[in-house]
């Protein structure tokens, strides 16, 4: 299923050093800091001063704004960054593997009015390049965290080559499932990409009180050896597609093909994020993996299916045909396009067909999404001002009015007799 975003400037992607979102979207996974930015660097011949802390008022995205003198003013702020310089000894279990002892460790943190928001590690070779990028929240790369906040923590590590090639990506969603992109390039030019996912781990059983485990039956729990316990069963990665990329005599990509395999269950997956007119020195830690609307998130792929995405010479996906192993055609998505916005999304198959509606502010904000079954509408959702009006139709008459809250349903009112579309 096509993620409703455009794969951004693609035409240059023998370039390519960055990672989809898709996610654009989105999307989407909350501000993240800014991977690399040359002004936030003391230098001294090249290299990065140790032992000090730098100090910045910045914004939600973690982007430096101001130096400030010291930490006490920096907190006063709504945002501010702090940089420094640390070593091994500092790094959270998760980035151990993939440390090398001639790497130099940068680590930020985002303070949203005096709290830490979240971290970014980069690690640095001898040539100044990022060879890893790991930026996350909740404790996910150290910090302070506690309830709900360690429960949803989320982020990314990004690891690249010796040539700044992204090679792969990993992501770390708040449910504690996770995803792994694997790229495999020749000569600096992409040619397949793999998704990768493992589901989250089954909530641990309750523990039985001492009133409820009888003294028999605790013994007899203590006698079970290492070979009497059952195999492990917690969750591992499973290959669910595989992307080819086809070029134009130029280079640029006009083509996507993705074939997905057995075990995949997943009605959709996004693209992973590709930037490639990004040098080898713009690391933006931005993770944007966006998806289309839940309109259309009960369309299922069956297992082998082909997906063929053709792209414009801007990198914005046309249409996204499904074929099974026999190659028939199985269904097709058709985007239709504004610029760089997305004014609609139709889906055709056998016996189904839908399509998306979206409208946008001056300011290129999506405010409003209609949903169509057949020509009939059967919702719409307008936002404005941070809240969004949800009208749900029946028969093309409007039934139901619901309105919401930063995500939280607020009020909803039935409509008695419907009224017509308007």
């Amino acid at each position: 299923m096509i993620p409703a975003v455009m794969l951004k400037n693609l035409p240059a992607l023998r370039k390519l050093p960055l990672c989809l979102v898709f996610s654009a979207a989105l999307f989407l996974f909350g501000p993240y800091l800014p991977a690399e930015d040359p002004g936030n660097w003391d230098q001294t011949d090249g290299e990065i001063l140790t032992d000090t802390i730098r100090w910045y008022r910045s914004n939600a995205s973690g982007m430096t704004l101001e130096m400030i003198p010291s930490r006490l003013a920096a907190l006063r702020n709504e945002y501010c960054l702090s940089v420094e310089t640390v070593s091994r000894s500092g790094l959270p279990n998760i980035l151990f593997p993939y440390y090398d002892e001639l790497f130099k460790i940068e680590l930020r943190i985002l303070f949203e009015k005096g709290s830490e928001s979240r971290r970014q590690w980069l690690f640095r070779d001898s040539r100044n390049l990022a060879r890893l990028t790991a930026s996350g929240s909740g404790g996910l790369f150290g910090g302070d965290s506690s309830g709900e906040d360690e429960e949803k923590r989320k982020g990314f590590i990004e690891i690249r080559d010796d040539k700044g090639f992204l090679v792969r990506e990993l992501r770390f969603e708040d449910d504690l499932s996770e995803w792994e992109f694997s790229f495999h390039y020749h000569e600096n030019t992409l040619l397949r990409a793999e998704t990768w996912f493992k589901e989250a781990p089954a909530p641990p059983p309750p523990e039985p009180s001492a009133q409820e485990t009888p003294e028999s039956e605790e013994a007899e729990n203590a006698a079970v050896t290492e070979e009497e316990k059952p195999p492990d069963s917690s969750p591992s990665f499973a290959l669910i597609s595989t992307d080819y990329y086809r070029y134009s005599r130029f280079g640029s990509i006009r083509a996507i093909e993705r074939v997905f395999h057995e075990g995949a269950r997943l009605a959709r997956t996004s693209f992973p994020r590709i930037e490639p007119d990004l040098s080898y020195d713009e690391e933006l830690a931005i993770q944007g993996i966006a998806y289309s609307s839940e309109f259309l998130l009960d369309i299922n792929s069956p297992e082998g299916t082909r997906v063929s995405y053709s792209l414009d010479n801007r990198g914005r996906i046309l249409s996204e045909i499904w074929k099974n192993e026999d190659g028939e055609v199985l269904g097709e998505f058709r985007n239709v396009w504004s610029s760089d916005r997305l004014q609609s999304v139709l889906w055709r198959a056998k016996d189904d067909e839908r399509l998306i509606e979206y409208e946008y502010d001056d300011d290129g904000n999506r405010i409003v999404e209609r949903n169509l079954r057949r020509g009939v509408l059967e919702r719409s959702v307008t936002s404005r001002d941070g809240r969004e009006t949800e009208e749900i139709y029946r028969n093309g008459r409007l039934v139901l009015r619901a309105f919401w809250e930063k995500g939280m349903k607020i009020s909803e009112e039935r409509v008695s007799g419907g009224e017509p579309r308007r």
